[in-house]
């Protein structure tokens, strides 16, 4: 898990300095931290067992120009990675794999007071794992419908680089073909939160 967050932070840092001429009204921003999902699966074959992603290292990069004196138009492309875990009722764990996310929301942000601000996003999330095995025996499905709401915080000793906080939500729906050949017909909706430290590069950064 710690090499993955080195790496996710040298992709991080490479976008430092791919952002050195940005234009006057393109803000790039870009946020490392972490994700927890709710379960995917729960079913019951002798006992209950849930099915999630483990905790997982979460890499987000954000386009944003504005589109008024309060409003910020942007897009924002995120990555996770982790385990696919199995959880017993009785408290066991077993590993499943590794799976990761990819999602890509457009929304609009807009700055609140004391350094806060907030942003809503919809977009799609797709799944891509490591071995078409279990619930991804027959492939992952196609892209589900995600919605996304950001809080941040950005505190004034930062704004140079766009530094600071954020908290991130979404929820989206969750099924493959092979859970609906296993007779799972509805979806299942699926929450995930990250928490994150950003930076951001080009005009704006410090708003």
């Amino acid at each position: 898990m710690l090499a993955r967050y080195w790496r996710l932070a040298g992709i991080t840092g490479g976008l430092v300095c791919a952002a050195g001429d940005l234009p006057a009204q393109l803000l790039v921003r870009a946020a490392l931290g972490a994700r927890y999902t709710s379960t995917l699966v729960h079913d019951s074959i002798v006992t209950p067992f849930d099915v999630r992603p483990a905790l997982a290292p979460a890499l987000a990069v954000t386009a944003a120009t504005p589109v008024g004196e309060r409003w910020t138009a942007q897009a924002t492309l995120d990555f996770s990675s982790s385990t696919l875990e199995r959880h017993d009722v009785g408290g066991g764990t077993t590993g499943l794999g590794r799976v990761s996310t990819l999602a890509f929301t457009v929304g609009l942000r807009r700055p609140l007071a004391a350094g806060f601000a907030a942003s809503l996003g919809v977009g799609g999330v797709k799944y891509f794992p490591a071995n078409a095995t279990g619930i991804f025996r027959q492939g992952s499905g196609a892209i589900a419908g995600l919605g996304a709401i950001t809080v941040e915080y950005a505190p004034a000793a930062g704004a140079r680089y766009g530094l600071g906080v954020q908290a991130r939500y979404d929820a989206h729906r969750f099924i493959t073909p092979a859970l609906q050949s296993e007779g799972f017909d509805s979806p299942r909706l699926v929450h995930r939160v990250s928490l994150a430290v950003r930076a951001g590069w080009g005009g704006g950064a410090a708003r």
